[in-house]
């Protein structure tokens, strides 16, 4: 018979089963900033040793190995299971020493705390010791997962994917800034172009602050050839697009534009400054990605360095899944279940309760192949022809496209078109 919890609670059963509940011990860690709160208890929830503070540092480190050896030593442990609750990106180094000390450490995601702490009533009531003693109910049931050891070029494509995703996030802002500054220097600009930052014009004006005035005095001739001194062609028609939008256009009063102006030009520079260190981000994962199990992915119909990379770094380790089930649950992209009484509720959103980048990568590998896979394309077309919203379309394809690409990078066989689809509807790959 199986588990309730899977696998994993097989494998946590399987440790503990036939050892003295005394003998096993929970240590949780509740992380700050720049100090943590830790406690230790036996798995029959008595407290070994009563809560206490920290630095993160090596100096609050040893501290914390003294006060485990101690505990270890007072009940002849034969296991000291560490929990950390996942806080941003402070706990990260606090893992990383722990493991390279040879301690087994959990990671507990901050939803499954709050919602234990509140099956005692004490949803509105937190503080440290509450939380440290949620934490230790959680790891004596054996929640939690261990957290990845990622060494080498997987290592580093982790960081720079996740490093990447920032930049690209922080450029969009920054470009819906520089837009929205526009629509005040030179209104109605924006809207002769589809996109004007991919244009060269588009970003020459946009550097040039150039205002209605001075495109209006300078006409479509000389428009042309201010451009062509600057290495860009402009057709005539698009001069003439562009003069007849400044002629169009509101005035600010004189001293607002000219300090909008000034923002422009800083906003502008900065945006510029993005594109290049997203570039170079993007050279060490061409880099990288040869050495990585994500190398395989670039096989696939309009995946190239960025899908692959963003895919791979999200995933880490293929190996630490059982399968692309697995994965796709862990991406929070499953939909939410409500069933009792043998009636469920239909039309359940996402769950979301998973990695944001790993949701975002299979999106993406999704779209790569409904634009580059006939029957991938084929496939979304008869979802919409059924009157499926475009959220449930990519999410169906995101499923299919991650039975592929897990398969791919766990079996490292490059992407085979005679293998998809099958007459049931399932990836071969995944096979």
């Amino acid at each position: 018979m199986g588990f309730v919890g899977g696998g994993h609670h097989a494998a946590f059963v399987e440790r503990i089963r036939d050892v003295d509940r005394g003998r096993l011990l929970a240590a949780p860690i509740d992380v700050g900033k720049s100090s943590a709160a830790a406690m230790v208890c036996d798995f029959w929830g008595e407290i070994v040793t009563p809560p206490f503070e920290f630095a993160l540092n090596e100096s609050g480190f040893g501290l914390l190995r003294t006060v485990l050896a101690r505990a270890e030593a007072q009940r002849d442990a034969s296991w000291v299971r560490v929990g950390i609750e996942q806080a941003g990106h402070y706990h990260d180094t606090l893992v990383a020493r722990l493991q390279a000390d040879g301690i087994d450490v959990a990671a507990l995601n901050p939803a499954q705390v709050k919602e234990n702490r509140s099956q005692d009533l004490l949803r509105s009531l937190k503080s440290d010791a509450r939380d440290l003693g949620a934490m230790a109910e959680l790891l004596i049931r054996g929640k939690g997962r261990e957290l990845p050891v990622e060494e080498g070029p997987l290592a580093c494509q982790v960081v720079a994917a996740s490093h990447r995703r920032r930049k690209v996030k922080a450029r969009t802002a920054l470009k819906n800034q520089v837009l929205s500054t526009l629509d005040l220097v030179f209104p109605g600009l924006d809207s002769c172009f589809t996109d004007m930052l991919d244009t060269k014009i588009g970003r020459l004006l946009l550097a040039e602050a150039m205002t209605p005035d001075r495109l209006a005095r300078m006409g479509a001739d000389r428009l042309r050839a201010f451009a062509r001194r600057r290495g860009v062609v402009v057709t005539r028609r698009k001069a003439a697009q562009l003069v007849q939008a400044a002629h169009l256009a509101f005035r600010l009063p004189q001293s607002r534009g000219q300090a909008l102006r000034e923002v422009l030009v800083r906003d502008v520079a900065l945006w510029q400054s993005l594109e290049g260190a997203i570039a170079e981000i993007e050279t060490t994962l061409a880099e990288v990605l040869p050495h990585t199990p994500a190398s395989i992915l670039t096989s696939m119909p309009h995946v190239g360095v960025v899908r692959a990379s963003a895919y791979g770094g999200a995933l880490g380790d293929p190996a630490r899944f059982a399968s692309a089930a697995q994965v796709y649950r862990m991406s929070g992209l499953v939909p939410r279940l409500y069933s009792s009484a043998g009636r469920t509720r239909a039309g359940t959103p996402i769950s979301r309760e998973g990695k944001v980048e790993l949701r975002e990568a299979i999106l993406d590998l999704g779209k790569a192949l409904r634009h580059g896979h006939p029957d991938f394309r084929a496939y979304a077309a008869s979802l919409k022809d059924r009157g499926k919203l475009a959220g449930v379309i990519a999410c169906a394809l995101g499923n299919r496209t991650n039975r592929v690409a897990f398969a791919m990078v766990r079996d490292q066989r490059p992407f085979d078109e005679t293998r998809w689809p099958d007459e049931g509807g399932r990836a071969r790959h995944d096979r």
